[in-house]
């Protein structure tokens, strides 16, 4: 018989299947930034830069989405962490004044971009008929 690799017990173990990312977030209190390494719909394995020291009620928030996580610290290996998320809040909606704050931090991060000037930038590709494809399109087609 073959032998089972430690990774295949612990993957037995999970509830859930993770899912590897590499997703930009911060931690609060104190907003330290992270990468989330990974996720499954339970929790996620938190990767630092150097060992953080992490207490108390704990806030990650998913710098690109709003997506804001209220967590529990499970266990801590160097400068990863793992956590379970306890409850979940998008910072696009109104906010609790616990998370206040956080959201005041997360609405700062970038000009708010309105649907008009939206349009008028050059990724946005126009409407067209459909089955039609752009005239550029013909520009990538390899010849037989």
């Amino acid at each position: 018989m073959g032998q089972i690799s430690v990774s295949a017990l612990a993957s037995e173990r999970r509830a859930t299947e993770r899912q590897p990312t590499t997703l930009r977030a911060k931690v609060f209190p104190g907003g330290a930034d992270c990468v989330v390494a990974d996720f499954s719909k339970r929790g996620a394995k938190l990767r630092f830069a150097t060992p953080t020291e992490l207490r108390g009620p704990v806030v990650v928030v998913l710098w690109s989405s709003g997506l804001a996580f209220e967590v529990e610290l499970r266990w801590r290996a160097g400068a990863e962490v793992g956590v379970r998320f306890v409850g979940s809040r998008d910072l696009r909606r109104p906010a609790p004044p616990r998370l206040a704050d956080i959201q005041a931090l997360w609405l700062k991060r970038r000009p708010r971009i309105g649907r008009r000037q939206l349009a008028k930038q050059a990724a946005i590709v126009e409407t067209r008929a459909r089955g039609q494809r752009p005239a550029a399109w013909s520009t990538f087609r390899s010849s037989p």
